[in-house]
């Protein structure tokens, strides 16, 4: 059975399935056994202000990469208990995503903190290229083990 990494941001739309899709693609190419998923920690939002399944952003950067987008997935919520089922659990930014964390998800405290911001906060051009890079150091990281 594959290892499984768990990607988490608010609303499970833009940054969390950018960095689940790009793992899954380069963890494929290299053939590592490892798979990841994506959970939004705000379930309010994950339909509230959202235009279809999936970024545009997201969409268009791994069609950029040469990675296909997972665009037909709604948002997903994380489930209670469910986050406990991963090897490894990365937040996208950690002022955000730690308070919604202590206050919903309280048994997850073995959590990852990255520093992606949301659309508004950081331009998609720089918060993607960031991420695919923490996805590609992580990647690098998890073909060594």
């Amino acid at each position: 059975m594959a290892n499984r990494v768990l990607f988490l941001c608010t609303g499970n739309y833009y940054r969390s399935r950018f960095a689940e899709d790009w793992f899954n693609h380069l963890a494929q190419k290299k053939g590592l056994n490892w798979s990841a998923e994506s959970r939004g920690l705000a379930d309010e939002l994950l339909l509230l202000r959202n235009i279809g399944p999936m970024s545009v952003h997201a969409i268009q950067e791994l069609q950029r990469r040469g990675a296909r987008p997972s665009e037909k997935r709604w948002p997903q919520g994380l489930k209670p208990g469910e986050g406990q089922q991963f090897d490894r659990v990365i937040a996208l930014h950690r002022q955000e995503h730690q308070p919604l964390i202590a206050a919903r998800f309280p048994e997850l405290v073995d959590v990852t903190y990255w520093d992606i911001k949301d659309l508004g906060e950081e331009p998609s051009s720089s918060a993607l290229k960031r991420l695919a890079a923490a996805v590609e150091q992580l990647i690098e990281k998890l073909s060594k083990t």
